[in-house]
């Protein structure tokens, strides 16, 4: 039989209806497993939940007070036990008790180190202890063997010793001077440098610490993982502030590149720019200065400039 015109337009507001509601199961769904985590890490108020699932890019600022009702209700019917937010609580929800041997896809696991990877960028390293505690957590409540390894997997800090990380991170607010054991690579013989940490980053996915390195003379940056232990502290705290390396140079199409916070616009004439890049220290600038290729000269230092010269004289011999 033909459907009419009214019959079509009936079926087109079910279907698109059904396709809502499947939506706002999905979403109501994936608010549901973020908060349990959440919760499994301690209590948590509104605001700290609220700040913790928009920054995990699930909802925007909008989360209010009743949603996060909805989603403890969520919780509460498939058999967890949570404290009200109450005065006696601090205003804080509480989970005492679940009833979850957690079962993850592939696919949510994908979903997880996506979420992990845009909170890392900006976390510090303290916030990835307590990411990394998490997904320990998280790996406990799983059965397969193989998801759970992938989870494990997830946090930068897998290879890390967490306790030595924390005591860095102690040392290197209070500027201590302090000598460490540090493995150069899995075949060398570890060796003590006396190492006065300044920063902590991440680059290419892994966590370094920033720092002056007394024994060699300069400053330089360490893979956390390769520091195997702390040997003493020598509480001398002589810092290396101030010995940036400078390089200006003209960067042409700069309206394509992204500018780290470092580095100043000085003028600019049509599609160029001069800029004024400062880094910590002189392997970090050359680096950067490659990165941009031919659209970048170096104005000055001219040891900045030989140096660059010779290392695009190498890699040329390589290909001849």
């Amino acid at each position: 039989m033909v459907k009419n015109k009214e019959e079509f337009k009936a079926d087109k507001e079910l279907f698109i209806k059904q396709i809502d509601e499947h939506k706002q199961i999905s979403m109501t769904g994936s608010r549901a497993l973020v908060l349990l985590i959440l919760l499994i890490t301690g209590p948590k108020n509104f605001q700290e939940i609220k700040q913790y699932i928009v920054d995990c890019g699930i909802v925007e600022k909008e989360y209010s007070i009743d949603t996060i009702r909805i989603d403890i209700n969520t919780l509460k019917a498939v058999g967890c036990e949570i404290t009200k937010a109450t005065k006696k609580t601090n205003h804080k929800y509480g989970l005492i008790s679940h009833p979850f041997t957690l079962v993850l896809t592939n696919k949510e696991v994908t979903i997880l180190k996506s979420v992990y990877r845009k909170l890392a960028k900006k976390a510090s390293p303290l916030k990835l202890v307590k990411f990394h505690r998490i997904f320990e957590k998280i790996a406990k409540m799983v059965k397969d063997e193989d998801i759970r390894q992938q989870i494990l997997g997830i946090s930068l800090l897998k290879k890390s010793d967490i306790n030595l990380l924390e005591e860095l991170v102690a040392d290197e607010t209070r500027y201590n001077k302090i000598r460490i054991e540090y493995n150069p690579s899995s075949h060398a013989e570890p060796v003590e440098y006396d190492f006065s940490p300044e920063k902590f980053e991440i680059r290419s996915g892994k966590l370094y610490v920033f720092g002056y390195n007394h024994t060699l003379g300069g400053r330089s940056f360490l893979p956390v993982s390769r520091i195997k232990s702390i040997i003493c502290k020598m509480f001398d705290r002589t810092t290396s502030y101030g010995l940036d390396t400078i390089i200006t140079f003209r960067l042409n199409n700069y309206k394509n590149y992204s500018l780290e916070e470092n580095e100043v616009v000085i003028e600019t004439k049509d599609d160029a720019a001069i800029i004024e890049g400062h880094y910590f220290n002189e392997f970090i600038g050359i680096q950067r200065m490659l990165f941009f290729a031919s659209d970048c000269t170096v104005i000055k230092p001219d040891e900045i400039k030989q140096t660059i010269i010779n290392k695009l004289k190498e890699m040329r011999e390589i290909y001849e």
